[in-house]
């Protein structure tokens, strides 16, 4: 369903992604308040080869991460900031992949697909929103490969493939 074109040269926008000026308000405190705590976990990632104050396993970064993920799904428009934190995800896969078992990542890898399976089926991405999901996820996949595990990502690349 698409919103009335009223004249005024705007192209028309789906109704279903329109929200209300006070919700947009909660929407912007919410996403401050996500980026604020993935902040907090990027700092602390970089600090991981100090002798304090950084991760010392995927385990204690996930603690931290997981919520802000499982925040984002519920946000209105979560799809570039979910493309952000997947990528940083590989990269902090990478980071620790000798002191983590491939049971672990594919719990994580799993808890991933689960959110992007999520924003597929209920936020009504663009094309190119799942152009860019695919290539982000496919990315992840190499980066599995990597620590050992063959079937990351499945349902999400299929949802996000499916459209295109």
């Amino acid at each position: 369903m698409t919103a009335p074109v009223n004249g005024g040269g705007f192209i028309p926008e789906p109704t279903d992604r329109l929200i209300s000026p006070r919700q947009e308000q909660k929407e912007e405190r919410k996403a401050e308040k996500l980026d604020e705590e993935y902040v907090k976990v990027t700092r602390k990632f970089r600090k991981r080869i100090e002798a304090l104050g950084g991760y010392e396993s995927m385990t204690e970064l996930w603690k931290d991460f997981g919520p802000v993920v499982l925040q984002t799904i519920h946000l209105h428009a979560p799809i570039q900031r979910l493309l952000n934190y997947t990528n940083d995800f590989h990269e902090f896969c990478e980071a620790f992949q000798h002191e983590t078992t491939t049971e672990e990542y594919q719990r994580y890898y799993d808890a991933m697909d689960f959110a992007w399976s999520r924003v597929l089926d209920e936020k009504n991405p663009s094309e190119t929103d799942k152009i860019r999901v695919v290539n982000v996820l496919s990315d992840g996949q190499e980066v599995a490969m990597k620590l050992g595990l063959s079937q990351v990502y499945t349902q999400a690349i299929e949802k996000a493939d499916d459209d295109i």
